[in-house]
């Protein structure tokens, strides 16, 4: 069910076994400390994308891996784009894929901090009047509360325990686990602002500016699986409940603009 293996004669048939919904998985290309390769996002994504289609109907389209990584051109290896230009570039795709006979388009999330998007995108395609339904899953799919009592460091998140465990079991060859032996990043604590009263446009980057959670040697292959398991389980989930879903398609149809009453 992947777009790009299809062909063009049996895209249609493909698309009505999918009842209609496509899926976009995003990634990222950025640091992930010295251990994670640059694409982990991106990898991470495809392969979860796979497997919730093993599990549930849907036509995926090729994993976007350039996004919004703004903070991370702070360090080598990011590719970033544009918000403006990603927003134009994804609304096109959403525009081909809706051309071709999809009404619901998913945006499945590999990279948080990509806020284009993932709130961006929902807006932008309501504000310009785009006839189809948006869907943006976060990373996890909503099942964190059962994720982080899998994990046994405080901070655990980007290129940390959590996602190192994750990259153990979907590519272990490209992980260095032998740079992370003992170490632990803590936030950096040379910004004196309190992110929860304010943010700037480089909060994340000043506290974590190796760009690891925690300590990833804790990772292993076990919690990987686990969370994926939780992961695919919710976005199944998700994907079911979309393709009954009728309020959001009607909403998008419908016009917002509205006139009064005439005089006569």
């Amino acid at each position: 069910m992947r777009w790009m293996e299809l062909t063009s004669d049996d895209l249609g048939k493909a698309c009505k076994q999918a009842q209609g919904v496509a899926m976009i998985p995003v990634g990222s290309l950025e640091r992930h400390g010295p251990h994670l390769p640059l694409g982990c996002d991106a990898i991470i994504i495809d392969h979860v994308a796979e497997q919730i289609a093993a599990q549930e109907p849907l036509v995926v389209m090729p994993t976007i891996p350039y996004t919004f990584v703004a903070q991370c051109r702070f360090q080598p290896g990011a590719v970033h784009i544009q918000s403006d230009v990603l927003l134009e570039h994804v609304t096109c795709i959403c525009d081909e894929i809706h051309r071709n006979g999809f009404d619901k388009i998913v945006m499945l999330h590999g990279h948080g901090g990509n806020a284009p998007m993932c709130d961006g995108i929902l807006y932008h395609v309501l504000e310009t009047g785009r006839p189809y339904a948006v869907y943006s899953i976060p990373p996890f799919a909503g099942k964190m509360d059962q994720i982080t009592p899998l994990l046994e460091t405080e901070h655990y998140g980007h290129a940390g325990e959590l996602e190192t465990s994750v990259g153990l079991a979907v590519m272990p060859e490209l992980i260095r686990m032998e740079r992370t032996s003992g170490k632990y990043w803590g936030p950096s604590g040379k910004s004196q602002l309190d992110s929860k009263a304010v943010q700037t446009p480089v909060t994340w980057i000043a506290e974590w500016g190796d760009m690891v959670h925690g300590g990833p040697d804790k990772a292993t292959v076990a919690k990987g699986r686990a969370i994926l398991d939780l992961w695919i389980e919710g976005a199944v989930e998700v994907i079911r409940k979309v393709k009954s879903d009728e309020v959001v398609p009607e909403l998008m149809r419908r016009p917002t603009t509205h006139r009064g009453p005439e005089s006569d």
